[in-house]
């Protein structure tokens, strides 16, 4: 049964147009923006939710156009069923991940995103994960290359990330892998002298990366010609689906790059994709950058 289906004769037309029809399940936690002119519905909303999914724990309820915490990417929630605990642990990828939503960033969105990027890292390889989160990209990939030796530094500003990036990581038996660092990024890289070690770089955080370009760079591995890495580069485009939404995303990392470092680099792009869409014409698009370093 679908939600529109469910709240057939307990809204009218013109309500049930204004419903936001996706909504995020994050282990026994479900999530739904709510227009604001139907924020008096919010107990039919839950109760018709509820029948859909019955083994939902709690229903929280985001406005429609919440804003977004800058610094820790969170967002207003606010229980409208069930339990008032919002910390859940969520399965993905054979991966557990505990969270609480109102404290943390997570999406199971980006699920296909995290195996996209796990299923291209190759054995040995050290990564740095810019801006980890509860360490889901970090944890994803180590889940992957089991038998090999790998070291994923991965680094966030919010401690109560970091926090449960710890958790997660004794959760899924990655110590020792996946090393948790709090912290702000500029500083964490200088101190532990990760500059020049790195053979890929995460860049999950499309509203602030470019701010951070060229950081990236610096820490993929240096020395001998042909040296360098990948970066996967995340920005937000907008436009119509149809248009090429990735033109000024390459234009702007190209510039940076240029900007920096002149014609000591060379940059190629493997891949592109758009990550999901973030509001009419506005979406999280990635690049995947091949950076070589000339002598």
């Amino acid at each position: 049964m679908q939600l529109k289906e469910a709240l057939s004769g307990l809204l009218d037309e013109n309500e049930l147009k204004k419903l936001v029809k996706s909504y995020d399940i994050v282990g026994d936690i479900l999530i739904i923006k709510i227009h604001p002119d139907l924020e008096s519905k919010r107990e039919i909303l839950a109760e018709a939710l509820h029948k859909i999914y019955p083994r939902v724990r709690t229903i929280a309820a985001v406005p429609l156009y919440a804003h977004t915490d800058e610094l820790y990417r969170t967002r207003d929630l606010e229980v409208i069923w069930g339990d008032e605990n919002i910390e859940t642990t969520h399965k993905e990828s054979g991966c557990f991940f505990k969270v609480n939503p109102e404290h943390v960033f997570f999406s199971p969105r980006l699920s296909y995103e995290r195996m996209r990027i796990a299923k291209k890292v190759l054995a040995g390889e050290t990564i740095i994960n810019m801006f980890s989160g509860v360490g889901c990209f970090s944890i994803v990939i180590a889940k992957m290359q089991p038998q090999t030796k790998m070291k994923i530094y991965s680094i966030d500003v919010n401690p109560y990330a970091y926090e449960y990036m710890k958790e997660n990581i004794a959760l899924n038996k990655m110590e020792g892998r996946v090393i948790p660092v709090l912290g702000d990024v500029r500083e964490e890289l200088k101190k532990l002298e990760l500059e020049g070690v790195a053979d890929r770089v995460l860049m999950p955080l499309p509203e602030e990366a470019h701010s951070l370009l060229p950081l990236a760079v610096r820490t993929l591995k240096s020395g001998n010609e042909g040296a360098g890495g990948v970066i996967h580069y995340y920005d937000v485009s907008t436009g119509r689906k149809g248009d090429d939404l990735f033109n000024v995303p390459i234009q702007r990392a190209n510039g940076i790059i240029s900007s920096a470092f002149g014609n000591s680099l060379r940059m190629e792009i493997e891949e592109k994709r758009i990550v999901r869409s973030v509001a009419p014409r506005k979406y999280h698009v990635v690049l995947d950058l091949r950076v070589v370093k000339m002598r």
